[in-house]
């Protein structure tokens, strides 16, 4: 019998790898069908529709109560990334329903390595269809799981509710209803960043057309989905993430990669290209005259470019910075607790998790005025209103001069991560399955 033939909801999955990649946007020719990427996800651009999706039956609890409700969750961003904020997300919604009255779920995944411990998945109600690989996360391995997945999938009879993980529908999958989950509009606002841009806008607009519920993680990024889609706004719904603290190792020590007595600093994460904004972060440091008396921190993104580390030596700022290319969890837990102060220039998020990190370790938080980020940070933050190097230096001198508005900054901040849980946005999301089943 082959391993992806749909076993029993019982039974353990082995466990997944440890490793994760970065993403590249290419493209390749596999047969007829042609690969394109979003957000460096890398995603068939194939028919959406599906005759196995044109029956309309309305869904009647009381006429099935002994029937749960299946639905079912693909290989696509798992075979594209082993670890990354759209993987994270699918994660949690299974983690968080699973186990809940009238559920039933299947996550199609194939050859994986996922960080995320899908091993753990083993209540009654949850079949997980996963192999560990060694095959790195990309174009081969997802070509593979789509094999696996035109075979395995009819195997696993009709679902009431199909929520693709990006943004194709498989064909294969025989459902009821599609639900697909709107992150942000990235490609939309900056087409120039992005050489694929136009075929991953046809393919968003081809698959939320037949879509039956748009799931969107801010009221901006609902905003921004009808302002670039021609979609009514009753077929969307709101529903933000959930967060996860980082949390600190049992033991404070210095060994996770930032030296326990640090010069004060000011603090960095992510990718660094683009619409991040980290170059208006660098000219507003130097003009700030900051370089005095903080350093600046970058974690994660990778190591400076060519281009980068000759902006930084333009800027005299060569001996003023510090990179950690790459960060586990406790090394980021560690970095924001110790901060002077978090800055967070991009120009457009759909929801932004860094500055909700930051807040969870104690350390104050300044943010770019735009997008989704007042909505998500509330009262909690400081804000610079425009993207020009003057009013973010202005702002990070006024930001590190008020004592007394740090302290409220830390304060606020802890309670306004308590609005994110992780628990209530999978069930509100449970919500809008039921509101399509009974449409």
């Amino acid at each position: 019998m082959s391993p992806f033939v749909r076993q029993p909801r019982r039974e353990p999955i082995r466990s997944l790898g440890p490793d994760s990649q970065d993403l590249n946007s290419t493209q390749f020719s596999l047969r007829l069908t042609r690969f394109h990427t979003i957000n460096g996800l890398s995603l068939a651009n194939l028919d959406s529709s599906d005759s196995g999706s044109d029956l309309r039956l309305a869904w009647k609890p009381e006429q099935h109560a002994q029937r749960p409700m299946r639905i079912l969750y693909d290989h696509q961003v798992f075979s594209l990334q082993d670890a990354g904020g759209a993987s994270r997300y699918h994660f949690e919604l299974v983690r968080h329903l699973q186990g809940l009255d009238g559920v039933e779920l299947d996550v199609l995944l194939g050859l994986n390595a996922s960080v995320m411990p899908f091993a753990s998945l083993r209540q009654a109600g949850t079949s997980v269809l996963a192999r560990a690989t060694r095959i790195k996360p990309g174009l081969a391995r997802y070509a593979i799981n789509e094999l696996l997945s035109s075979l395995a999938g009819p195997l696993q009879g009709k679902v009431d509710v199909y929520h693709p993980t990006l943004y194709r529908a498989l064909p294969w999958v025989r459902r009821r209803r599609v639900v697909v989950t709107h992150h942000d509009c990235i490609h939309e606002r900056f087409p120039q960043l992005f050489p694929d841009a136009a075929s991953i806008i046809a393919a968003k607009r081809k698959l939320f057309a037949h879509a039956d519920a748009i799931v969107c993680v801010s009221a901006s990024s609902r905003s921004d989905l009808l302002h670039f889609y021609d979609l009514a706004e009753n077929k969307t719904h709101v529903v933000p993430h959930g967060f996860t603290p980082l949390r600190l190792p049992p033991e404070d020590s210095p060994a996770n990669g930032i030296p326990e007595k640090a010069a004060p600093y000011l603090l960095y994460v992510g990718s660094r290209a683009g619409y991040k904004n980290f170059r208006l972060l660098l000219e507003a440091f130097s003009r700030s005259g900051l370089a005095e008396s903080y350093r600046l921190r970058a974690v994660g993104g990778g190591s400076f470019s060519a281009e980068e580390r000759e902006r930084i030596a333009s800027l005299g700022l060569s001996g003023s910075i510090t990179l950690i290319p790459k960060a586990d969890d406790a090394t980021l837990a560690r970095a924001y607790r110790s901060a002077a102060l978090f800055v967070y220039p991009s120009l457009y998020e759909g929801f932004g998790f860094p500055p909700l990190e930051a807040m969870s370790m104690g350390c104050p938080v300044l943010v770019n005025r735009t997008s989704s980020l007042p909505e998500v940070c509330g009262d909690a933050a400081f804000y610079f209103e425009a993207s020009v190097a003057e009013d973010l230096s202005h702002s990070l001198v006024a930001a590190l001069g008020d004592a007394e508005g740090l302290a409220e900054k830390r304060r606020r901040g802890e309670q306004q991560v308590r609005l994110y849980d992780w628990r209530r946005s999978a069930r509100s999301t449970l919500d809008v399955y039921r509101t399509v089943l009974t449409g």
